[in-house]
């Protein structure tokens, strides 16, 4: 007896399935076809004889009790054997059409499995989605022990990333609640540089590990590179968690300093890599990674540069950002806020804007050339500008949120800018 492999076995159930649901739907389509016509034609004759038979007794008791002529009598009788034979035809006609309806039901019968059979072998048998099923089921155990953290060593030499990617993603789907399922799926993605569909699986990964600081470091990672270097809101608040409860997280000092640098914040990017170093100063000379050490001088060097040129062009406005009280718990903890300097009658594109995560209010930012959003515009050549304010809840400068009202400022000015977030605002 022919043994069935592997690959056919788990076809199997998914064949006996489609025949099912092709007979199913030949059954219903053919059920109000069966023939109910010719039944109903036969009911109608019987009825009419009964009905010629009742009408005739009674026509003939009275023309035997002499309330009616014979002349009378002839006519009512010829009336009802007409109306007889109408109805006789009429059913013959009508008992003539199931033989076209069973024609049709032949014809369904045969075309809905023959139809199946075709969308199967030329769709779900497709060659492609035939390959990912092999795949998936050759690169199972190698997947099962990758998610039990086992060694790997029995992977098949043949597959490919690609083929491996897609069996994951076979196997994170069929359990989404998996949050190991989801980090490896990161991972991998991460390897292929996929740096989006990283994010969302790490993503992911972290709701179901909140707690996770593997889980957390992976993502912000993914963030940093998906971003040439920013950070968003979730991985800003996620190093920030880390921080509170591991203040000396070298892992998380190292993409806090450089995620707050590429979002021109050097003072910050300052203190946590100044801190940074001195954590890997002190630890033993076995431990030291001259490499790694370089890269933080590097980002120190370049965070102290940049704050020099901060630091004088500071001057060209200061501003500070408070929030209305009525707003304190409607802010939500991801929210973005992006300060906004524009020319006082001109074109609506920002002159130069700076959007970093909420923190605690009152905020401070200093606008400078560096935010400038065009080269050819710098905002040290504008005598006056408009500074505008607003929080974000989608991390879209134009999305949903709360805004302050524009302040009008000249450039000589030294006061602080002061702005207060209090007017709610739809998307733009």
């Amino acid at each position: 007896m022919m043994s069935l492999g592997a690959d056919q076995m788990t076809l199997v159930p998914m064949v006996l399935a489609a025949i099912l649901l092709a007979l199913a739907t030949a059954f219903c389509l053919l059920w109000p076809l069966r023939g109910g016509m010719a039944v109903t034609g036969r009911s109608a004759q019987a009825l009419s004889k009964q009905i010629y038979h009742e009408r005739l007794a009674e026509l003939n008791a009275d023309h035997m009790a002499s309330r009616i002529t014979a002349e009378t009598y002839a006519a009512l009788k010829l009336e009802l054997d007409r109306g007889l034979l109408a109805d006789n035809q009429q059913v013959a006609d009508q008992s003539s059409r199931p033989l076209k309806v069973g024609g049709l039901a032949l014809a369904l019968l045969l075309i809905v499995p023959v139809a199946s059979v075709a969308l199967w072998l030329g769709v779900f048998l497709s060659p492609g989605l035939a390959k990912d099923t092999h795949n998936a089921e050759r690169l199972a155990p190698t997947i099962d022990k990758l998610l039990a953290g086992q060694d790997m060593a029995e992977q098949s030499p043949d597959a490919s990333l690609p083929d491996f990617m897609r069996a994951l993603q076979r196997r994170v789907q069929a359990d989404p609640h998996n949050g190991e399922g989801w980090l490896t799926l990161g991972l991998g993605f991460m390897q292929a540089r996929e740096f989006g569909p990283a994010k969302e699986a790490l993503a992911r990964a972290v709701e179901l590990s909140p707690s996770d600081i593997q889980v957390a470091m992976t993502y912000v990672q993914a963030s940093i590179m998906s971003q040439q270097g920013a950070m968003d809101s979730l991985a800003a608040n996620l190093l920030n968690g880390i921080l509170q409860r591991e203040p000396d997280h070298q892992g998380a000092l190292l993409m806090l300093g450089m995620g707050s640098l590429r979002a021109g914040d050097n003072a910050t990017a300052l203190a946590v890599l100044t801190k940074l170093r001195a954590l890997r100063a002190a630890m033993p000379a076995a431990e030291a990674d001259s490499a790694a050490d370089q890269r933080i001088a590097g980002l120190i060097a370049e965070a102290g540069s940049a704050g020099e040129v901060t630091a004088a062009a500071d001057t060209l406005y200061r501003i500070e950002v408070t929030l209305a009280p009525e707003l304190a718990r409607a802010i939500p903890a991801d929210a973005t806020l992006f300060i906004f300097a524009r020319e006082p009658a001109g074109m609506p594109m920002p002159i130069a804007a700076v959007g970093q995560p909420v923190a605690q209010f009152p905020m401070s930012i200093a606008l400078n050339d560096r935010h400038s959003l065009n080269s050819a515009r710098l905002l040290s050549s504008f005598a006056d500008v408009v500074i505008s304010a607003r929080i974000s809840t989608s991390g879209d400068a134009t999305g949903p949120g709360w805004q302050a009202v524009a302040v009008p400022v000249q450039k000589a000015s030294d006061q602080i800018v002061r702005l207060r977030i209090s007017e709610k605002v739809e998307a733009r």
